[in-house]
């Protein structure tokens, strides 16, 4: 079974710190290419690892800041969910 919209914005997020390997690879990019909202979501916490990274590479991020982030984009990506029901 393919990973809900939640359960793929998870793996992204993970993907970011621990690459995915494998089926469940596989499984969220079968998910991806199905999905606007969460190829969108994609982009944007890669974008936003990217421009973490260039700030200052040797200054990584809190654990604290992750989450606040994470949350915040878990937040956007319910409510344009929400919009499109």
């Amino acid at each position: 079974m393919l990973p809900t919209c939640k359960q793929a914005t998870e793996q992204l997020s993970e993907n970011i710190d621990h690459n995915i390997r494998g089926f469940k690879l596989f499984k969220l990019k079968l998910h991806l290419m199905m999905c606007r909202l969460c190829r969108r979501y994609d982009k944007q916490i890669n974008l936003s690892a990217q421009t973490i990274n260039l700030v200052e590479p040797s200054i990584k991020p809190s654990d604290s800041l992750k989450a606040k982030v994470l949350h915040d984009y878990r937040g956007i990506h319910q409510d344009s969910q929400n919009k499109h029901k």
